[in-house]
């Protein structure tokens, strides 16, 4: 690729990470709508985060023509793009605001670091930015990526690391979507403890998150819609009934551009379909009601 090709990959990542952020949030019940349910999700309700990463490869080559390679680290995946200099990489679930690139030349001691801002953009309690960070780590001997998310916490008045994945070039998906067989039983796993769907707004870049526990659930679904909990910005969390967790709601829903009531229902049913799919025994944690 020239250097020009190379100039103008650069900049369709950026716009399409940038698009795939606030366009298509994080929505951890949109595949038990599709792989066990009877439809595909709204597009505009979001994906989970493999799907984020697909779609962020797929637009990408649209554009540009250029195709990803998708490493798994468990049931996370990421779009990596591959150069004999460089590496580039596009998270959206890890909510960095910029590709993740990092430069062979760039290596110390055979490691090459980087770290990026990362939503949510939160404010400390001088008043003073708080961004979230993602950190890069290439390790050059065995071309193995490892991605470290620390989001800031207001309540510790530090970042603190929230998710980490270790991608290996021989774990590559060689089919993007998987199998359905392959996917559904990755969607009951005890990891996947509560669905949710959480946005960057598009307009406020704040962030907020609509959540339901799937630990501890009443056997009726009407009465899930009691245990929904939101997060705002600032990783506060409000339960259901409070003013500010309607607050927060209002966020996604606009965010998504649906009715509060179809963005309730998605994950209603999400959870319902969770207790039917779900193998017998199958233990939850229970989901943290804690402020960030």
């Amino acid at each position: 690729m020239n250097a020009v090709g190379a100039a103008l990959l650069s900049d369709v990542q950026k716009e399409v990470l940038d698009e795939v952020l606030v366009g298509i949030p994080y929505n951890s019940a949109s595949q038990f709508h599709e792989y066990f349910g009877t439809r595909a999700a709204p597009p505009r309700f979001g994906l989970s985060c493999a799907w984020q990463s697909f779609a962020a490869g797929r637009m990408v080559a649209e554009r540009s023509g250029i195709a990803a390679e998708y490493l798994i680290d468990g049931r996370h995946v990421a779009a990596v793009y591959r150069r004999d200099d460089h590496i580039v990489v596009l998270d959206p679930y890890l909510l960095h605001a910029e590709p993740l690139r990092l430069d062979r030349a760039a290596a110390v001691d055979g490691v090459v670091r980087v770290t990026v801002d990362a939503y949510p953009y939160r404010v400390r309690e001088d008043g003073t930015p708080a961004p979230g960070r993602v950190r890069a780590t290439w390790t050059l001997d065995d071309d193995a990526l490892r991605l470290d998310y620390l989001r800031f916490s207001p309540r510790r008045g530090h970042n603190v690391a929230s998710r980490a994945f270790v991608l290996r070039p021989q774990s590559r998906l060689a089919t993007v979507p998987p199998p359905a067989d392959w996917v559904r039983p990755l969607l009951v796993h005890p990891e996947q403890h509560s669905v949710s769907v959480r946005v960057v707004h598009p307009v406020t870049r704040h962030m907020a998150e609509l959540i339901l526990p799937l630990a501890g659930r009443p056997a009726g679904v009407a009465e899930d819609r009691t245990l929904m909990i939101t997060k705002d910005n600032q990783g506060a969390v409000a339960a259901h009934g409070d003013a500010r967790f309607q607050r927060d709601l209002e966020v996604v829903a606009d965010a998504v551009s649906a009715p509060q009531d179809d963005v309730v229902a998605f994950l209603l049913e999400a959870a319902a379909i969770h207790r039917a799919a779900a193998p017998a025994g199958l233990t939850l944690a229970p989901y943290s009601m804690e402020d960030e």
